[in-house]
């Protein structure tokens, strides 16, 4: 049975209906973030916050917000010939998955969801980059999903919080 919705019965924008209380990613910062910042951030238009629902429960949300991204941070073939100091982009600022529903395909879907976002926006504003920070254990889950470290990789320092990497989006027909 196949679902429009991936792994979820509905992905809906935040509001102030949403029970996350029982909510847990397994990141205090996160957990934080999802039960009193993302719906005043959405509000006051810093971030929208999309919410995969399952069971009539959030099971995992990512929030976007548009961003300016440096060329000299990315590090492959033809970055050099950027006619641009910083190109536009969307940045995934945070996503997370309920423990509950953890390695359920809940982040994948939840990235190609903020990917289709992307491509709409791309057709209405200038936008090149899906972008985010990721923490250092989860690199290789954003490798296998397209994205590329932003740093070269000699580069990268032990210790460090996060890291930015980068997606390129398709280009658009016009």
């Amino acid at each position: 049975m196949s679902n429009e919705n991936g792994p979820f019965e509905t992905i809906a924008l935040i509001n102030d209906k949403m029970d996350f209380s029982k909510f847990d990613c397994g990141n205090t910062d996160f957990n934080d973030f999802i039960r009193t910042d993302a719906l005043k951030d959405f509000i006051e238009d810093y971030s929208v916050t999309y919410v995969g629902m399952v069971s009539g429960k959030p099971a995992a949300f990512v929030s976007l917000i548009a961003a300016a991204y440096q060329t000299k941070n990315i590090y492959e073939k033809g970055s050099e010939e950027f006619q641009y100091q910083q190109i536009p982009a969307i940045k995934i600022a945070r996503i997370a998955t309920d423990r509950t529903c953890q390695n359920k395909g809940c982040g994948e879907y939840l990235i190609d969801h903020s990917a289709a976002i992307a491509l709409k926006i791309k057709k209405y504003v200038g936008c090149k980059l899906m972008v985010t920070d990721a923490l250092p254990e989860k690199i290789k889950w954003y490798e296998k999903r397209g994205f590329k470290l932003s740093i070269d990789r000699k580069r990268t320092e032990a210790g460090r919080e996060n890291y930015p990497m980068h997606a390129f989006l398709p280009p658009v027909k016009k």
